[in-house]
């Protein structure tokens, strides 16, 4: 609906600057020495040689600190200091799965943003199928979905008057939701250390290792209903992690085994998934595959290079096209109205030079291209949704033909689409539409031709 620099109250998402300089004395993130990174050598997930096993999978996180839709009410207590422990201590975990997880919240990568929705912000494990749960959860899915090659984590403050210090996440999901970082303690004021490493383990197809109870006796009461079949106690159903009984007021004790109906239980206090409090955490070899499984599933298009793509809102570009390298030209004076564009030469003049402004709130993955040289902004001409209308340039009103996205194909080429009609931008003839004439800019259906196709040249 607006540019990103302006303020808004729901949804809108804006890069902390002032919290990016705390990441500068931040100790490495702990991990052990990596191998080939699985993304630069794409396969598929059904190649399983020992070579592709034992490649590394390097994961961006993107942390968003929500606040209600009223800017700034009951924000979450997170920053970025705090996110890269709790990142240092889920590659601790995950490591043995080799896949290591990287937070940089410095403007040049932008790791870290902040969003304002009331309804992401109430975000509760204790309300699936509420309105307000099912809003948020769709809100937070649409926003992953611009984020393809990171994985989304909502510092949120919870539904109730008072902070949750609770997480939760599913392969359901595509996000992980979490807690300020003070208000997650585990057996008095120590801090939940590797509170982030078992919401990642669910978003990763990890199950919890148990069930859970109060007391010895409920557990006791519950395997007895069962016929004492060791197995009510699976939580996950992998063979690695035998049946574990979660009984609360174990939790911070140090039994490694609890007798239950005379029935001897170990108690994994060192897996990931299980509540039981331990200075180490770990995975099983079995919870391994699972994990690098998920990962394959959910990352798979980013290993093709396929899907939106955000270019950097820092930077001024050259939209230089695949047929015949032509620069995207501004022609006419700044202040001329419905001036034209060109497919040119590149000589590297400021009227082919633009900026990438992300849109917010509804319009989220979604772009303006200004001329540096005009000031004004690309358009479909009139709105039409005409095969083969032009593309001019206009002032900018906040109208749909005005709006853009991004998308990488199969090729890793780029594709710039026209929001009003899903139409994409291209030079030259458009299929002999009669408004497209050759060196012209315009709007038609994708068909995969080379003049349908971009490169974004850095300019600066």
């Amino acid at each position: 609906m607006s540019r990103s620099r302006s303020e808004f109250s729901l949804r809108a998402l804006r890069p902390l600057g002032v919290f990016a300089l705390l990441t500068l004395a931040l100790p490495a993130t702990a991990r052990a020495e990596p191998g080939a990174d699985c993304f630069s050598s794409p396969r598929s997930p059904l190649d399983k040689s020992a070579a592709t096993d034992s490649c590394w999978y390097t994961l961006h996180v993107h942390a968003v600190r929500v606040s209600d839709s009223n800017p700034g009410a009951r924000a979450a207590d997170i920053n970025p200091a705090q996110v890269a422990r709790w990142i240092e201590k889920a590659n601790e975990v995950y490591s043995a799965a080799r896949v290591r997880f990287e937070f940089d919240a410095t403007p040049r990568i932008g790791d870290w943003a902040e969003l304002h929705d009331t309804d992401v912000n109430s975000l509760s494990a204790d309300l699936p199928g509420d309105a307000v749960w099912e809003h948020g959860k769709s809100a937070a899915n649409e926003l992953a979905s611009h984020f393809p090659r990171k994985i989304l984590l909502l510092f949120r403050h919870g539904p109730d008057a008072t902070p949750t210090g609770g997480g939760f996440s599913s392969n359901r999901y595509n996000f992980v939701v979490m807690p300020g970082y003070d208000f997650t303690t585990l057996c008095g004021p120590t801090q939940n250390s590797y509170l982030l490493a078992h919401e990642m383990g669910h978003y990763f197809g990890l199950k919890h290792t148990f069930r859970q109870f109060k007391s010895r006796a409920d557990a006791a009461t519950a395997l007895r209903s069962a016929g004492n079949k060791p197995e009510t106690f699976d939580g996950d159903g992998l063979p690695e992690t035998p049946p574990e009984p979660y009984i609360e007021e174990l939790q911070c004790g140090t039994d490694a085994l609890v007798i239950v109906n005379g029935i001897p239980f170990p108690l994994l206090r060192r897996n990931v998934m299980s509540y039981y409090a331990s200075d180490v955490k770990t995975l099983s070899s079995e919870q391994v595959a699972v994990v690098r499984t998920w990962v394959e599933r959910r990352f798979a298009r980013v290993m093709a290079g396929v899907g939106p793509y955000v270019p950097d809102e820092r930077r001024t570009f050259q939209l230089v096209s695949l047929a015949g390298g032509k620069a995207l030209e501004a022609v006419g004076a700044p202040k001329e109205k419905g001036g034209k564009l060109r497919a040119a030469d590149w000589s590297g003049a400021a009227n082919q030079s633009w900026r990438i402004v992300p849109l917010t709130a509804g319009d989220t993955g979604w772009f303006e291209i200004v001329s540096v040289a005009s000031g004004k902004c690309l358009a479909v001409e009139e709105g039409n949704a005409i095969v083969g209308d032009r593309v001019i340039q206009g002032t900018w009103e906040g109208r749909s033909q005005q709006k853009w996205r991004f998308i990488k194909d199969e090729h890793e080429e780029l594709v710039i689409e026209a929001r009003h009609v899903r139409k994409v931008l291209g030079v030259g003839a458009a299929g002999g539409a009669p408004r497209a004439a050759v060196g012209s800019v315009f709007v038609s259906v994708d068909q995969g031709l080379t003049n349908q196709r971009w490169r974004l040249m850095p300019a600066d």
